[in-house]
């Protein structure tokens, strides 16, 4: 078996969560973590044009994560690749193969309408092209707004 988890990261908060669960299951396996961010090109009129990040931005987030998971006594090794406009999943996945990976990770940023489901586009056609597991770890839920009031006025009373 692999000793491999495939870490899929892009330039959204959530990928913060993702690399922590990564670490988590990597700390206690004695995997190696391969951390991917794929660009996105598309090709028009005035050339190849990277749409997915700004330039270079995928590269920070990936090296911050490998420096955080190598501090912390992982392996861990940088991967980016290119990709067509909406081709990403199939990047994943087809990086999933070449590598031998055991395990995808990526977060989920999820903008349905329909609460509890955090299937985006690229994880779900992940889920639907992957012969391999696909762990997806969503976003931490944002406090609801009667929480953070309720809090707030028992501090309050509290400093009174």
């Amino acid at each position: 078996m692999s000793k491999t988890i495939l870490l899929a990261v892009d330039t959204t908060s959530h990928t913060a969560a993702a690399a922590d669960l990564a670490y988590d299951l990597a700390a206690a396996t004695g995997d190696r973590v391969i951390v991917l961010h794929v660009h996105e090109f598309a090709i028009g009129r005035f050339g190849k044009i990277q749409v997915d990040c700004g330039e270079g931005e995928g590269e920070k987030v990936v090296s911050e994560i490998v420096q955080r998971l190598a501090g912390l006594g992982l392996a861990a090794e940088a991967d980016i690749r290119r990709t067509h406009v909406g081709q990403i999943a199939r990047s994943i996945f087809a990086a999933a193969e070449e590598l031998d990976a055991r395990m995808i990770v990526l977060g989920s940023a999820s903008t349905h309408d329909v609460p509890r489901i955090p299937f985006g586009s690229v994880s779900l056609r992940l889920l639907h092209l992957s012969t391999r597991p696909v762990l997806l770890v969503s976003r931490a839920p944002e406090p609801a707004r009667e929480h953070v009031a309720a809090t707030a006025a028992a501090a309050a009373v509290a400093t009174s």
